[in-house]
């Protein structure tokens, strides 16, 4: 029987984000890094000290062959890299947001089109098992009509989060505040169940921090439908907080933490979920992931999506709906 091909990554930044993917990449089978791209050189803290695994400031550097870069480097790069791999014949898979402008997003989304590479978005909320079966239910009509969503991200980083980095907390790199970074998950989650808003009005402000962009506000959404949405999000609620999404319909109410339900009340249905005393990664006071599990999910979608020339599970397209409300939210500030 023919071995299976090893799917070689190289990873553009060596922060933070880029350990969670090492660490992920080492849990899965015929998956490696071939190389980390790093301006500074720096070696992430997730290499064992062994590792020959080439680090190089700019992706022609790499010699080594690979199939996928993953891209784990501030908002307003995204879309650079991705074009650059794309050029290179490389797809391409990208931390969340695709980037901090409709133009840049749709330069990335173009560039690896015409270039026949995929696109992967990491918005890896959406596999979980409780986020899969409120989506099926959803698009199922099991809920009845839904009037009112109510989204809560209230968050907490303390100043030292900010001052140890150029670009967190600045329009020009990092495209916002928490409705762009802490919230953008949940804010793709509710795309994916309730598709663009026809109006967004939000109200935004910066309280406890000292940088340019929001740290706290609220947007009002409406509907095609009639449904209402409220989506909050900060970083300046101490303690932080899990998560939260209330989801109010004609058959009663569901509500997810930490993408969890951990209320259920619809008429006639039984509660779905099974998980209910789980823990997850929160991100409400720290921006450190340590469990892997939805990025090896991704990763391992992303690399049957390579197999079976489909679009990964969560694609360019896909993702730059949430993208679209975001800067909606930044735009139609009251």
């Amino acid at each position: 029987m023919a071995k299976d091909k090893i799917f070689k990554f190289v990873i553009i930044g060596s922060g933070n984000i880029a350990n969670t993917y090492i660490s992920a990449i080492e849990k899965i089978e015929n998956v490696e890094v071939a190389g980390i791209i790093s301006r500074s050189l720096k070696k992430p803290a997730a290499l064992k000290n062994n590792s020959q695994i080439l680090i190089a400031d700019s992706l022609n550097k790499i010699k080594a062959d690979f199939d996928v870069v993953i891209i784990c480097v501030p908002n307003f790069l995204h879309h650079t890299f991705a074009v650059e791999s794309a050029s290179m014949g490389k797809h391409v898979l990208t931390e969340k947001p695709l980037d901090i402008s409709i133009e840049a997003i749709d330069e990335m989304i173009s560039a690896c089109r015409n270039a026949n590479v995929k696109l992967g978005v990491a918005y890896q909320r959406r596999l979980t098992r409780d986020n899969l079966l409120i989506k099926k239910m959803i698009d199922e009509n099991k809920f009845g009509k839904i009037f009112a969503v109510d989204l809560s991200v209230k968050n907490f980083r303390d100043d030292k989060y900010y001052s140890d980095s150029n670009y967190r907390g600045t329009w020009k790199k990092d495209g916002g505040g928490p409705f762009i970074q802490q919230a953008s998950h949940y804010v793709d989650l509710y795309a994916w169940y309730f598709g663009k808003p026809t109006k967004i009005e939000s109200f935004l402000n910066t309280y406890i921090h000292n940088i340019e962009v929001e740290d706290h506000g609220v947007a009002v959404c409406m509907h095609e439908n009639g449904m209402i949405g409220t989506l909050t999000a900060s970083t300046a609620c101490k303690p932080g907080f899990p998560a939260r999404m209330e989801i109010h319909s004609k058959k009663g109410t569901v509500i997810l933490e930490n993408d969890i339900i951990v209320f259920w009340s619809i008429d006639g249905i039984e509660n779905p979920g099974l998980h209910k005393n789980a823990q997850r990664h929160t991100g409400a006071d720290t921006h450190l992931v340590n469990d892997t599990t939805n990025h090896e999910l991704i990763i391992k979608d992303f690399i049957q999506a390579v197999k079976e020339n489909r679009e990964p599970f969560i694609n360019g397209e896909s993702a730059r709906i949430a993208s679209e409300i975001i800067l909606q939210i930044y735009t139609n500030k009251i």
